[in-house]
């Protein structure tokens, strides 16, 4: 990954080997955000040589002591897996990673996660593969409150479970990967009190405001909301409203709230309100304000 991702990944990187006792390589020389792609395969082979599959496998970890990266809420306030990675994927699309997860539903609280690389990108490696598939593993034990297993597509040995990962016996072939969770979980409610028929609206930007990153449905907005979607459909119709439209103001306005009052890069702002990727977030941004996203903060920035 690039842009505001990469060097996040770095210090994930060098959190997850302090955790486990193992001497945390220096910075990763970074600019902008970005750190070099030959540095990023340098360090993961040295660890890889040095120490093997299961340092690299635990890495992901990490994730669990860390509560203020604006990207982690983004994804963990996910309700399921399913979710969740979705989410992680409109992230290698945002960040244009040469790498992209593709997510198979295998059954019940069962998915299939295989990582590869674009038509034009060499394959990931297999340290690649396994950080990858560590940390998501992580963050869905993180969304559902639950461990996890994970062990490669086909493979006898579960070499996830009970929150912990083996030594093996490790694969050949690292890239596909089968993830199963207790299916009695329960998804997370953003509301669970009725909506006051005077406050309706109100609660519906409230939802959506608390997490403009999910890919929201009316049904599911409904939901949150303790409506039912013909009601909530009937309530919009009656005041002329779209839901796709104010699904989008929303994202707009919690954009221009990010852009003024913090320090968040005009990509991370896009990537944690919702927006596809870079030139979706400037096309709506601009279309509703008139001003590219790096323009407005120029103009309205409290700290200027």
């Amino acid at each position: 990954m690039n842009d505001f991702a990469s060097a996040a990944m770095m210090k994930l990187v060098r959190d997850g080997l302090a955790r486990q006792g193992i001497a945390p390589p220096p910075p990763t020389p970074a600019r902008d955000g970005r750190v070099a792609l030959g540095d990023k395969q340098a360090l993961l082979a040295r660890l890889w040589e040095q120490h093997g599959p299961g340092p690299v496998a635990r890495i992901g970890e990490a994730i669990h002591g860390v509560q203020d990266d604006p990207t982690l809420r983004a994804l963990v306030l996910a309700v399921d897996p399913p979710d969740l990675l979705a989410r992680w994927q409109r992230l290698e699309r945002f960040v244009h990673s040469r790498h992209r997860t593709r997510v198979e539903a295998l059954g019940p609280a069962r998915l299939r996660l295989q990582h590869v690389s674009l038509a034009a990108a060499p394959a990931p490696a297999p340290a690649e593969d396994l950080l990858v598939i560590g940390l998501l593993v992580a963050l869905c034990e993180r969304v559902l409150g639950q461990t996890v297993r994970a062990r490669p597509l086909g493979g006898r040995h579960w070499l996830r479970q009970q929150g912990r990962w083996r030594d093996g016996p490790w694969p050949e072939a690292w890239h596909t990967w089968e993830l199963r969770w207790n299916p009695a979980a329960r998804s997370r409610s953003l509301v669970t009190d009725p909506v006051a028929s005077d406050r309706w609206l109100e609660q519906l930007h409230a939802c959506l405001r608390a997490d403009p990153g999910r890919p929201w449905r009316v049904d599911e907005l409904a939901s949150a909301c303790s409506h039912s979607a013909r009601s909530l459909q009937r309530h919009l119709a009656q005041r002329q409203l779209c839901f796709s439209r104010m699904l989008t103001d929303v994202r707009v306005q919690c954009a221009a709230e990010l852009l003024t009052t913090s320090a968040l890069s005009v990509a991370e702002v896009g990537y944690h309100c919702g927006f596809a990727d870079q030139p979706h977030f400037s096309r709506h941004f601009r279309q509703s304000t008139a001003v590219t996203p790096a323009r407005y903060r120029e103009q309205f920035s409290q700290g200027r």
